[in-house]
């Protein structure tokens, strides 16, 4: 499953989920925060996550620890709010993991303790 999946990834970040889609969920929130600080802490997100997170700056690939479905997650910053979204590779339907990702991950940002402004 893993194979198949690698060229299917999200590249970069689109506009918005397809309407009607079940499979991907996105957000904005209001952050200011500097460019490398802001991948220093989505990298900390990632690794916290599980040992089958991938990151890198822009882009983490979250895959289900039993079957390694893998997930993409984009992260825009734009100098005062983040663009975040969140979409299922493989399958019509995620049954809510990407709104719950993205709930844990806005929260994660939203209580972080940022040193760093956008510039």
């Amino acid at each position: 499953m893993n194979i198949l999946s690698t060229p299917l990834g999200v590249a970069e970040m689109p506009d918005e989920c397809p309407e009607g889609s079940e499979n991907c969920d996105e957000r904005t929130i209001s952050l200011d925060v500097g460019e490398e600080e802001l991948h220093q802490v989505m990298e900390e997100w990632a690794h916290d996550r599980s040992f089958t997170t991938t990151f890198s700056p822009g882009h983490i690939v979250d895959r289900t620890l039993f079957m390694q479905f893998p997930d993409d997650i984009l992260y825009v910053n734009e100098c005062g709010s983040v663009d975040l979204f969140s979409k299922s590779r493989l399958g019509r339907s995620d049954l809510g993991v990407n709104s719950e990702r993205l709930d844990e991950l806005v929260e994660y940002l939203n209580g972080y303790d940022f040193e760093t402004t956008c510039q």
